[in-house]
């Protein structure tokens, strides 16, 4: 389960009572904030305006490859925020997956996905991004150098000519 804040999702797919099964996952087991697109132009303006934590990226789509969608999400300069998990659902074998991953797509689903299999991949990545937040604040600060104390006789523009302790008369 999600913590008290909502964090939200947007699903990419195609066949609109699939997103809607995921959909209704997702905001009532999960607590999440869901937002559903049909087409990659309209997930693209979506996330223009509004930031989101999880990208669920159907391959089922005509025309548009996963692989090609999360990396024009991943290079795209204008979105609200670049700092989101995507999750992709295949039919492709295991051994298809390495390129999917190599693309910045952090987690594969092999289908058929129970909204349940979907929700515990999607829970696992903001867990771990909320850990990476934690540990990222908690970090002490790192000093290029290590401060040390100056000794008496380098303090100020005074040198000592006739060593410690002795003064000239």
């Amino acid at each position: 389960m999600t913590t008290s804040h909502s964090k939200a999702v947007a699903i990419l797919a195609a066949n609109p009572a699939f997103a809607a099964i995921l959909s209704r996952a997702l905001e009532q087991d999960g607590g999440y904030r869901v937002a559903s697109f049909s087409s990659v132009e309209m997930l693209t303006t979506f996330l223009r305006i509004s930031p989101v934590d999880v990208v669920v990226l159907d391959t089922d789509l005509p025309g548009a490859p996963a692989i090609d969608i999360a990396r024009g999400l991943r290079s795209h300069l204008k979105l609200a925020s670049s700092a989101f998990e995507i999750v992709t659902l295949t039919r492709a074998a295991v051994a298809f997956h390495r390129p999917l991953l190599a693309a910045g797509i952090d987690a594969v689903l092999e289908k058929p996905v129970t909204p349940q299999q979907l929700l515990n991949c999607i829970d696992g990545l903001v867990e771990v991004e909320r850990v990476a937040a934690v540990q990222h604040q908690a970090l002490p600060m790192v000093r290029a150098f290590e401060l040390r104390p100056v000794p008496a006789e380098r303090v100020g523009n005074v040198i000592p000519l006739f060593g410690e302790g002795r003064v000239r008369r």
